[in-house]
């Protein structure tokens, strides 16, 4: 009432706003008034019917990325994964989102290498062409040959960003991404996300980092990694 009151002082010709603040009033109260409760997200993101999709996902998931990664000279080392669900949110001036409950799946896969970086890069990308993937045209082989071929600087001897390799994945809707790292420092692995509100549902399975980067270390090789997730799972709001 408040908000209203403010309203109709600042603006007292124009009944169009104030009916508009009122309509949004009433709809952030309808959304309020059944918002998805921790028990009902939980209960549902722990179905039979989610953790079927999840494992499916899964399974889609990892045929990619091992098609990716065969043709290739690389070894692998470590496997990440992380499965998490959220509740849709109602609280705040916009309106709720789409979904009550949504659950996403992703896997990074890493890989030692060594020999040439470009090379293998090289091979990985035709092995991802031979898996039947599509380069994003922003993120494709040439963008890496013309990065290194510049020793990563412009003209003006600014340092370019890193650039990256990503494929789209026919039929699926999700992307496929390759990256690397030639001081053994490894990429950002997934965060794990606590278990509080609006998360009702966390299975992840992180990687040991020191672990991983003693061996590249001690195999003289740098870090390549191929990754990808989608959203496997979700409950609209009702109509």
């Amino acid at each position: 009432m408040r908000l209203a009151t403010i309203l109709v002082t600042m603006t007292p010709r124009r009944p169009v706003k104030l009916a508009t603040a009122a309509l949004l009033l009433l709809t952030q109260a309808a959304c309020g008034s059944d918002a998805p409760t921790r028990e009902e997200t939980s209960r549902e993101a722990q179905s039979a019917a989610a953790r079927q999709a999840s494992a499916s996902s899964a399974e889609q998931i990892g045929i990619v990325l091992s098609a990716v990664a065969r043709a290739s000279p690389l070894r692998p080392a470590a496997t990440s994964t992380r499965d998490v669900c959220h509740a849709g949110a109602t609280n705040g001036l916009w309106p709720h989102d789409d979904y009550r409950l949504s659950c996403g799946l992703s896997e990074i896969r890493y890989f030692g290498a060594g020999g040439d970086l470009l090379d293998v890069l090289r091979e990985v990308d035709k092995g991802a062409k031979a898996a039947g993937l599509m380069p994003v045209t922003t993120s494709a082989i040439e963008d890496v040959e013309r990065y290194y071929a510049a020793n990563g600087k412009t003209d003006d001897g600014l340092l370019l960003p890193l650039p990256g390799l990503s494929y789209l994945v026919p039929g699926h809707g999700w992307t496929v991404q390759v990256g690397w790292s030639q001081d053994n420092i490894p990429l950002n692995d997934q965060p794990v996300p606590d278990l509080t509100w609006p998360t009702v549902f966390v299975e992840a399975h992180p990687v040991d980092f020191y672990t991983l980067r003693s061996g590249l270390l001690e195999r003289r090789e740098f870090l390549v990694t191929i990754s990808s997730g989608t959203t496997y799972y979700e409950v609209p709001w009702p109509s």
